[in-house]
């Protein structure tokens, strides 16, 4: 058995497949489009209340800012993995600084139009190939309410993309198999106790 593990992972038609994040440079070899939005998806809301860069959902704006930075991040979508849509769906906040997550499904939806009318890329996987961060209590079901989180359930648009959130409850409806779970983003001067 293990030479046939050994086998096919060195085996000439395995080359450029998934197996080669296994190797030294995985880095080299994934590429992520980042799609360039119109302002009110994401840099306008930010400039808006720039409170929203220290909330537990900043988690959006931050790994926007450190793709289009990475050595991962393509300019040319032709040769990219996956894509990635800045749609900061956490950083319409109210007066007392929490997320108003009600606006979220209408301006995903509005993002998704863009994309899939302005680019080919959405439109051959229906966005399998496609990853957003949506850090909301209950991720792209878009409502700080359980209940109504399960009654609204996931966008459909989201179905086949990669969702990045925070929430991580093992099933349940909000959480889509294959979705990636990260921690609530924490400032660097909060952990540090200033």
């Amino acid at each position: 058995m293990g030479l046939t593990f050994t086998y096919f992972y060195n085996s000439p038609s395995y080359a450029g497949r998934a197996g080669d994040v296994l190797e030294d440079n995985p880095v080299g070899r994934l590429k992520v489009f980042v799609y360039e939005l119109l302002r009110k998806y994401n840099k306008k809301i930010l400039q808006k209340d720039p409170r929203c860069l220290t909330h537990m959902f900043a988690a959006e704006i931050f790994m926007h800012r450190f793709l289009l930075s990475s050595p991962v991040h393509t300019l040319n979508p032709d040769e990219a993995d996956w894509f990635y849509t800045p749609v900061y769906t956490t950083s319409n906040l109210t007066p007392n600084g929490l997320p108003l997550p009600f606006k979220s499904p209408r301006m995903m939806r509005s993002a998704i139009q863009l994309i899939s009318s302005n680019w080919p890329y959405w439109n051959r996987t229906e966005g399998a190939d496609h990853f957003f961060i949506v850090p909301h209590d209950f991720g792209a079901c878009f409502h700080y309410q359980e209940k109504k989180a399960i009654e609204r359930g996931i966008l459909p648009l989201l179905w086949r993309s990669t969702l990045v959130q925070t929430f991580g409850q093992r099933n349940h409806v909000c959480l889509k198999q294959g979705s990636i779970t990260i921690p609530p983003y924490a400032p660097p001067q909060k952990m540090l106790g200033n």
